[in-house]
């Protein structure tokens, strides 16, 4: 690894939400180890965007073609998309919402924090994946940019999720229930950057709705078949 700061790009997007009403709910995402990765899939995605958003338009094509998403995307079409993005690093957070205590679900304030928790154990876990796998230097500075779909942020709320990171990933987190120290896992400079960003504008947020909406039906249908989905899997609670 060089000497300069580390930059891990993480885009995430969800699919379906924390209610009794649905029984999972679902965080998918493309991690890239450098904005070169993530400028050289962006390229190769629009591409084929380009190529098929045509055939959304119902006849009535002006160039201002509707958003390609995993509600209205044809078979063949997601099939194109997903190889493409089985190249890449994929991450994907799966919540069984029968097992959340009924306290959280009915409460909007507490769903967000489980929320926050859930994308904080999910972002904790890549960064820890990463420093096993030698992709990142934990004693070297490192940058995590994390953008994350806007309409999500809407409806599920979040709670400083910034400084939450900071102090998980930098400081450690003291368990006053069990009188312990969950020791941190970055030992020089960490910079985190979240941006909420608008899904018809952003092709990395596009690709992980087409995820998240994938691994949730492979959950909904049979949650022991995950593994071949992603390279990483968190499952909570």
């Amino acid at each position: 690894m060089n000497d300069g700061q580390q930059e891990i790009y993480i885009n995430l997007d969800d699919s379906g939400k924390l209610t009794s009403k649905e029984h999972v709910s679902v965080y998918g995402g493309l991690v890239f180890f450098s904005k070169k990765e993530k400028d050289k899939f962006i390229t190769q995605y629009r591409s084929i965007v380009k190529d098929i958003r045509c055939g959304y338009c119902n006849g009535l094509c002006d160039n201002n073609c509707p958003e390609i998403k995993n509600t209205n995307i044809k078979p063949s079409d997601k099939r194109r998309l997903m190889n493409h993005i089985k190249r890449y690093f994929i991450v994907g957070l799966i919540i069984k919402n029968d097992d959340v205590y009924e306290h959280i679900i009915e409460s909007k304030a507490a769903r967000g924090r489980f929320i926050d928790y859930s994308i904080r154990r999910l972002i904790k876990e890549i960064v820890l994946f990463l420093i096993s796998k030698e992709k990142i230097d934990p004693n070297k500075p490192i940058r995590l940019i994390i953008n994350i779909d806007q309409q999500s942020t809407k409806s599920n709320g979040y709670y400083n999720l910034h400084d939450g990171l900071i102090e998980e990933l930098k400081y450690g987190i003291v368990n006053f229930n069990y009188s312990s120290l969950i020791k941190p896992i970055v030992y020089s400079d960490l910079d985190i950057l979240i941006s909420y960003q608008d899904s018809g504008k952003s092709y990395v947020v596009q690709a992980a709705d087409l995820l998240a909406g994938t691994i949730r039906k492979k959950a909904i249908e049979e949650l022991d078949g995950m593994n071949s989905l992603a390279d990483l899997f968190i499952v909570l609670p």
